[in-house]
């Protein structure tokens, strides 16, 4: 499973008379972990009609680790230890 990485998606960039640019931080830790989970959250919602016993039953046992620890990381992407610079695990290629 590879990760996206979101690098300063929380700053603002800014650039002088003289051409320099400096970078502010616009969200909060709080208003960062908020925005991690509006941005999980319909990347789980693609993931529930694959929770559906028959369906879920229905994939190989490689697949429903996959989807599982996918679901895992997407739900535990709002704690991680850095707000400012969460990791978001891409979509397995078979839900394509």
């Amino acid at each position: 499973m590879g990760v996206i990485n979101m690098v300063e998606w929380f700053m603002e960039t800014q650039t002088d008379e003289n051409g320099n640019e400096t970078q502010t931080r616009v969200l909060s830790e709080d208003e960062a972990r908020e925005r991690i989970r509006q941005i999980r959250q319909p990347l789980l919602e693609e993931t529930d009609l694959w929770m559906v016993v028959d369906r879920y039953n229905s994939l190989s046992s490689e697949r429903q680790t996959e989807l599982t620890n996918y679901r895992q990381v997407l739900r535990d992407a709002p704690a991680s230890a850095d707000p400012f610079n969460p990791t978001f695990p891409t979509k397995p290629t078979w839900m394509n």
